[in-house]
């Protein structure tokens, strides 16, 4: 039976087909890479996403709000709270009743709420408001005093949530890590002679350890200038990259940039605090350099950067961590081979060649389409053998 199959007419042309299926597929991936032309990478649209304090540094106080009825809202918070004039002690989880407006045209209803080991409560505006349908109610949050994480989205698992206090560093440091980073920059100049500085990633990596060492969260960033509509993250074309690192301050409560390679941090010249990569691509491409003071701390460089240097800024590539799954990770490589799934990229003129989701969006729809040819004709080798089959014989 085995061999009747092997060796039928219909088992043969399948065969045919499935190899001239697979050819087809390799031979489009290759000829739609090298169109499209460039590496792409996932493009940044919610600055939270790279730019949230470092675990050990997520003191913040969240949320996670859902409507388990139509008057009653559940609170999930990340830390222990509880409802002000409510009944329930501290806790992680409550519910709170909000009220419709009855002859307003809205109602606003304001939930307070103490988190455990804070001496001021928080507060949510919650506004119901009227529709042209009587039966249908519009529910926004006007204000709210501290981050609301998801709307009607709970954790799968609570303690992802959840702070851990273990994690979390002393108050003082919390307040302000100032002291610390100033060790990390009086260590890197006493020993800069033996450090073996060299090009802009050694000594990013370099810093970074440094850094690790005081415990001063640090982290390395990407950049590139010129002609992002044509290449991606390529340095044989010839256009500008460079490598510089973000550290996090407690005491301005946000990242900034630091260059281990010319020495320096900046600030803008209307406020005092230092600029992250993000800030200063903003400025270079909507104001001007010369808002930009520069602030020599490392003894590398020490000379002043021109107007050249700040087209580095130009697009700013943030790596993430690798997927674990190697399965996953070998499937993506093989059948989506410029995608660079660990590199967040943001720019001001992101074009589509370097859009991860484009790439993989469009590469996807071609896969398909070839699929369903291969489908149709594996079906209408069928439909004709059949046919052939009941042809009467003359």
């Amino acid at each position: 039976m085995i061999r009747f199959i092997l060796e039928s007419y219909i088992f043969k042309r399948f065969i045919i087909l499935t190899i001239l299926y697979i050819v087809i597929n390799f031979v489009f991936s290759m000829i739609f890479d090298k169109f499209w032309g460039s590496s792409t990478s996932i493009p940044i649209v919610n600055l939270n996403e790279i730019y949230s304090p470092p675990i050990q540094y997520e003191n913040l106080t969240g949320i996670k709000l859902k409507m388990t009825a139509k008057d009653l809202i559940a609170i999930e918070g990340n830390k222990k709270f509880r409802i002000l004039d409510g009944s329930k002690s501290f806790d992680y989880y409550d519910t709170v009743k909000v009220y419709y407006p009855d002859t307003e045209f809205e109602r606003t209803n304001v939930i307070f709420l103490l988190f455990e080991e804070k001496t001021t409560p928080d507060s949510i505006y919650i506004v119901m408001a009227k529709s042209e349908n009587k039966d249908i109610y519009y529910k926004q949050i006007f204000y709210s005093s501290i981050i609301v994480k998801d709307l009607n989205d709970f954790s799968n698992d609570p303690e992802q949530f959840r702070i851990d206090p273990d994690n979390l560093v002393s108050q003082n440091l919390l307040n302000d890590n100032d002291s610390l980073i100033q060790m990390v920059f009086d260590y890197f100049n006493n020993n800069i002679e033996s450090l073996g500085i060299a090009e802009c990633g050694t000594n990013c990596n370099i810093f970074q350890k440094i850094c690790n060492n005081f415990g001063v969260p640090c982290r390395i960033i990407n950049l590139q200038g010129g002609d992002n509509d044509e290449v991606g993250n390529y340095d044989n074309i010839g256009y500008p990259l460079h490598v510089i690192c973000e550290i996090y301050s407690s005491k301005h409560k946000k990242w900034y940039a630091v260059d281990p390679s010319f020495g320096f941090r900046f600030k803008e010249k209307s406020f005092n605090y230092y600029l992250n990569a993000v800030e200063i691509s903003n400025k270079h491409t909507f104001h001007t350099e010369e808002e930009i003071i520069q602030d020599s701390i490392l003894l590398t460089k020490r000379s002043l950067v021109g107007k050249d240097y700040f087209k580095y800024y130009e697009n700013v590539v943030f790596s993430k961590p690798e997927w674990k799954n190697r399965f996953l990770k070998k499937a993506v490589k093989i059948f989506y081979g410029n995608f660079n799934y660990y590199l967040y990229l943001f720019s001001n003129n992101f074009p589509a060649v370097k859009n991860g989701f484009y790439y993989v969006g469009i590469k996807s729809f071609m896969y398909f389409f070839i699929f369903i040819l291969y489908i149709n004709s594996v079906l209408f080798l069928l439909m004709q053998r059949l046919f052939l089959v009941k042809k009467p014989k003359h």
